[in-house]
This record gives C-alpha cells, sequence and structure tokens, in this order.
C-alpha cells in the first residue's frame, strides 16, 4: 500500500472522508445518527442602526446544548452593554429550545474575558493557537 500526497484541493476527496467518519459515528452513537436528518433549531440576533449590521449572534441547539458559534459587535459599540444584551437573549431563547449548556471557542485576544464576567468556564485550552495566542474552549450550565 502506498501512501499518496495529494497536491490540488480535492472536494470530492474530501466529501468522501466525511462521509465514511459520518457513517462510522452513526454506526457507533444513536445521537449521531438522530441528529443526521433532524430539524436542528438555531439562534439568530441581529442589531441594526442606520441600516447597518452593528452586532449579532448565531449559534445552534442540539443534544441539550447551545453551540454559540457567533456573537461579533462592531468595536464603535463594544463597552455599551450590545454584547451583553445579544449574549443574555442568546442563552434566554437557547433554554426555551431546550438547552441546558452551552458551549463556545474564543481567543485570548478576542471575548475570554467577557465571557468569564457570565459565568463560562475554560473546558480545554490550545496554547500558542496561533502563536502568541491562546485558543479556548468555555462552557456554562445555564
Amino acid at each position: 500500500m502506498e501512501i499518496k500526497r495529494i497536491h490540488d484541493e480535492d472536494e470530492s476527496f474530501q466529501q468522501l472522508l466525511t462521509s465514511r467518519l459520518r457513517e462510522f459515528n452513526d454506526a457507533r452513537s444513536a445521537h449521531h445518527r438522530e441528529i443526521r436528518n433532524a430539524d436542528v433549531p438555531v439562534v439568530q440576533l441581529k442589531v441594526e442602526q442606520d441600516g447597518e449590521v452593528i452586532a449579532g449572534l448565531f449559534g445552534s441547539v442540539y443534544w441539550s446544548w447551545f453551540d454559540l458559534d457567533r456573537l461579533w459587535v462592531a468595536s464603535e459599540h463594544t463597552g455599551t452593554g450590545l454584547g451583553s444584551r445579544l449574549l443574555e437573549e442568546g442563552e434566554r431563547l437557547a433554554r426555551e429550545l431546550g438547552a441546558t449548556r452551552v458551549k463556545l471557542t474564543t481567543f485570548s485576544f478576542q471575548a475570554k474575558t467577557f465571557y468569564e464576567r457570565y459565568g463560562y468556564e475554560v473546558a480545554g485550552v490550545l496554547h500558542d493557537y496561533p502563536p502568541g495566542s491562546d485558543y479556548y474552549m468555555m462552557t456554562k450550565q445555564l
């Protein structure tokens, strides 16, 4: 058997790997099987000012977790409480959708201390990723 390097991006090869991994997971985890074809509820919040998006939040709820994928506030609006309001409303909606916990990721140069103020705890960290920064997975019990 020969290991062959593929130099050009090959989307069909990537899809094959994804498909095989999903088959493996589905065969061993009822949770994976069930979520694969489920309608996963999402939480999407948008704040506009003068027709321009200045902040937003996006996440999905599955396995009783709120997977908070993105929370962004335009730099000129940081420190105004807008991020706090988005986070609190996102958590409230996630609870309504059945979430009992939240998970998110953030870099050391992003919002780690912000999330800690709202009860989030570090569940794992990759140091020096990217070089000079750390990458955190954080969780919270709702």
